[in-house]
């Protein structure tokens, strides 16, 4: 016969674990940024005009280098330099659209070079094998703040770099918007250790984010895709 006291011992320290660890913990998984443009100087020097040109939302030169048959969605009509200016709205209000910033983003996450494609941001050829890139996002940037709870009075957890959270719902926040007085969006994570907290969403990307690419034809450099999801 089990003993009895042996048995309450054990259930107190299994919901008491519970408490504690209130997602499975993950082996910890980390992937610092590289950029690998400088090692092809004729790209590096396109790199430096494509950033001038989004700093001064330069569209004729992004146009120049959009390939005609470019991909932006995994869908039937998801291809062409016409329905893509139209999908981004350069075609009527090119200044203030998203354009810009989404691929500023990408770029200053760094490139990477695989099967003769520049592709940023870096992640998307360097996250390992073992990550579900649909389950999981990398904290970008150093001693990021995990909090208790979805504002930035919240109580630090703990502080993160460049290391993989994976992604949690949390349906009382799936529709608030960003409140004035917060300085960020609040997104849901559990960390590798079990314990579950609170990131700014600026902080966060998942591999299935944007994503753009470069390759060269008739010598000059074009942005073959810029997508974000999986087919």
């Amino acid at each position: 016969m089990k003993n009895p006291i042996g048995v309450i011992i054990l259930l107190f320290v299994s919901c008491y674990s519970q408490q504690l660890l209130p997602c499975e913990p993950f082996e910890p998984v980390f992937l610092k940024p590289i950029d690998t443009s400088r090692e092809d100087k004729d790209f590096f020097s396109f790199k430096q005009k494509l950033e001038k040109a989004i700093q001064e939302k330069n569209l004729k030169f992004i146009e120049s280098i959009i390939d005609p048959q470019i991909s932006f969605e995994f869908a039937e009509d998801g291809m062409g330099k016409t329905k893509f200016l139209k999908y981004w709205k350069l075609d009527k209000n090119p200044k203030n659209s998203e354009f810009w910033n989404e691929l500023s983003q990408m770029i200053n996450l760094g490139f990477t070079f695989k099967d003769n494609i520049w592709s940023a941001p870096f992640l998307f050829n360097q996250t390992p094998e073992s990550i579900d890139s649909y389950s999981f996002s990398l904290i970008t940037g150093n001693t990021v703040n995990i909090r208790n709870k979805p504002s930035k009075k919240g109580a630090v957890l703990t502080q993160l770099s460049w290391e993989f959270v994976k992604n949690e719902y949390d349906e009382s926040n799936a529709n608030q918007k960003q409140l004035p007085n917060e300085p960020c969006n609040w997104k849901k994570v559990c960390i590798s250790d079990g314990q579950v907290g609170y990131i700014c969403e600026q902080y966060l990307r998942s591999p299935m984010d944007h994503r753009v690419g470069f390759s060269k034809k008739n010598n000059s450099w074009m942005m073959i895709f810029f997508v974000e999801g999986g087919d």
